[in-house]
C-alpha cells in the first residue's frame, strides 16, 4: 500500500478509536460509554464536559474505566459525584450515580440507570437497593466501589451496611 493511501487510513482509524463509543464498537461497552448516555438534565453540564474534565491531569477526580469507576469533583454549581458500573446477570449494564449536596455531605443520594432500547440510560427501579437515601441533615452517606461490587453505607462515618451486587439486587453481607 502506498504511503499516500496509508496515511488517510491511519488518520481515520485514529479518529474512530478515540471516539467515546469506540468501546461499544470494539466489544463490550465501558462505564465511559454509558456515562455519556446519561440524561444531561441530571448534571450542571453535559456528561461529555465532565468526562473532558476527568481526563485533565490534576483535576482531583478519578478516571478508571478499566474498573468501571469515575469520580468527579464538583465545580460550585455541581456537587461531587461518583459513577460505578455493575452488570445484570444477563450482561446488561446497571450504572449507579452517587451524588451529594452542593454544600454539605457528599454521597447522600443514589440513582440507578439502565440502558433503554433507544440507546440512552434511563432511571431504574430503586427496589434493587434496600437502603434509602440520606435525608437532609442526616449523616447517612454511600461509598461506591472502585474495585469489587460492594457499596458501603455509613452513618456518621461508621459503616452500617455492606451491600453487594449479586446480578439481580444489592444484598446485605452477613
Amino acid at each position: 500500500m502506498s504511503l499516500r493511501r496509508f496515511l488517510p487510513l491511519c488518520l481515520a482509524l485514529t479518529v474512530s478509536l478515540s471516539h467515546p463509543a469506540a468501546g461499544a464498537e470494539a466489544g463490550r461497552m465501558t462505564v465511559t460509554d454509558y456515562f455519556l448516555r446519561l440524561p444531561e438534565k441530571n448534571f450542571e453540564a453535559p456528561p461529555a464536559a465532565w468526562l473532558r474534565s476527568l481526563r485533565t491531569p490534576g483535576n482531583g477526580g478519578v478516571y478508571d474505566p478499566a474498573n468501571g469507576y469515575l469520580k468527579c469533583v464538583g465545580d460550585g454549581a455541581q456537587a461531587n459525584f461518583e459513577v460505578a458500573l455493575f452488570r445484570w446477570r444477563d450482561g446488561r449494564p446497571l450504572l449507579v450515580v452517587c451524588s451529594g449536596e452542593l454544600e454539605g455531605l457528599d454521597s447522600k443520594y443514589l440513582e440507578f440507570f439502565e440502558l433503554g432500547t433507544d440507546g440512552k440510560m434511563h432511571l431504574a427501579k430503586r427496589a434493587i437497593f434496600p437502603v434509602k437515601d440520606g435525608k437532609e441533615g442526616s449523616a447517612r452517606s454511600f461509598e461506591l466501589p472502585r474495585h469489587g461490587r460492594t457499596v458501603l453505607v455509613r452513618e456518621g462515618g461508621k459503616v452500617t451496611h455492606r451491600l453487594t451486587w449479586d446480578g439481580e439486587k444489592f444484598a446485605e453481607e452477613k
